[in-house]
């Protein structure tokens, strides 16, 4: 039987993300040791579990396959659409890029004008063209090869509706900067080949934890409704630089649109409503500590840009640094210790059954021993 009709068969399980019994019926939960993820899904059937098992079983070999070694790790051409968007309508193609991507000098720009490397279709483009909101041109980067990323994703949940995922750090989502096929979109896009996987909601490349995507174009629109009107609580873990006064506290400071010159986002009161409560789980000896944090809104960053505000920046955080600092750097290294972010938890309406889901990641080790498996 292939993972296909196995799926059919498990969504066809009472499945629900509560802890207790309901209706006469008692609950098992299902628990992933392969790969350190608890997935807080109850299952009627306990030939479900192991068809779910199986299928997991399945996929993670094929991850494991496509990433051993990283497509990205051999030279190749790689072309990146650059998208003109409305407001700059009007605007030369070089003022354009230099305000679309703050963090590359001018000069860098024109360099890959000289060069050729800038196409509209496969023709060098002018820099000095005045371009309409838009218009699509691309941007060559030859003989690329991609740095070394964590390949190590897990899927933890698949049905025909929906797949969940326990991404790894570093890791970006989705194209963006030096990453093109190490990323977690085109790795997947070589296991669900047959069926493309659609983004919901990201997190960031040093981030770890779980993910949602979605099988279909209507179940995708449904959870980035259920996102934008915080329908899905996210719960993270945090272990940040300092000891807060208080074990309980919050921040409701505006994020910004667009980004600055370092490349990063910033506190703006003109910004983004934004919100995200935190509660503390230890104070450690070595000056920091791990806490909880409740996102109610997704923006960008939020977490670190908010912890950042108040001078308790997350520990290993590339770009928000300690007393106020901001660096440009973005995504770590695999040699980089790892930015203390994880997302923890899920939980949300099935979009399918309509039942409460909650799936949750393993934490870290660097949460022990304060947070338990």
């Amino acid at each position: 039987m292939g993972v296909g009709n196995q799926m059919e068969l498990a969504s066809r399980a009472d499945v629900t993300g509560v802890r207790e019994s309901h209706g006469g019926t008692s609950y098992q939960f299902y628990h992933c040791n392969m790969h350190r993820t608890r997935i807080q899904v109850a299952f009627a059937d306990r030939q479900v579990d192991r068809l779910m098992q199986k299928v997991l079983d399945e996929r993670n070999a094929a991850i494991r396959q496509a990433t051993c070694p990283l497509p990205g790790s051999k030279p190749y051409d790689n072309l990146r659409p650059i998208n003109i968007p409305a407001r700059l309508d009007g605007r030369t193609l070089l003022e354009c890029v230099v305000e679309m991507y703050p963090q590359i000098e001018s000069q860098q720009w024109q360099e890959w004008f000289r060069l050729g490397h800038i196409l509209l279709g496969q023709r060098p483009a002018r820099m000095h063209r005045v371009v309409r909101g838009g218009e699509q041109f691309w941007h060559l980067f030859p003989d690329t090869v991609e740095p070394d990323v964590n390949g190590n994703v897990r899927v933890i949940w698949e049905d025909q509706t929906l797949v969940a995922i326990s991404k790894p750090a570093p890791l970006a989502v989705h194209p963006c900067g030096r990453f093109n096929r190490n990323t977690l979109t085109a790795l997947l896009e070589e296991v669900y080949r047959r069926n493309s996987l659609r983004l919901v909601h990201r997190i960031d490349a040093n981030t770890t934890g779980v993910m949602l995507l979605a099988r279909s174009k209507p179940i995708a629109t449904s959870l980035r409704e259920a996102f934008a009107n915080n329908r899905i609580r996210k719960r993270y873990l945090v272990r940040l630089l300092g000891h807060p006064n208080q074990d309980r506290f919050d921040c409701h400071l505006s994020i910004g649109r667009y980004r600055h010159s370092a490349g990063a986002r910033m506190t703006d009161p003109n910004g983004l409503e934004a919100r995200t409560d935190f509660r503390l789980l230890a104070r450690l000896p070595d000056g920091t500590s791990i806490a909880e944090a409740n996102p109610y809104h997704g923006r960008t960053n939020q977490i670190r840009i908010h912890l950042w505000s108040m001078g308790m920046p997350v520990c290993g955080d590339p770009t928000y640094l300690p007393n106020g600092r901001v660096a440009s750097r973005q995504t770590l290294t695999t040699r980089c210790p790892p930015m203390c972010l994880h997302a923890w938890s899920i939980t949300f309406t099935h979009p399918r059954q309509r039942h409460p889901m909650t799936l949750t990641a393993e934490p870290p080790a660097w949460t022990n021993p304060v947070v338990g498996k």
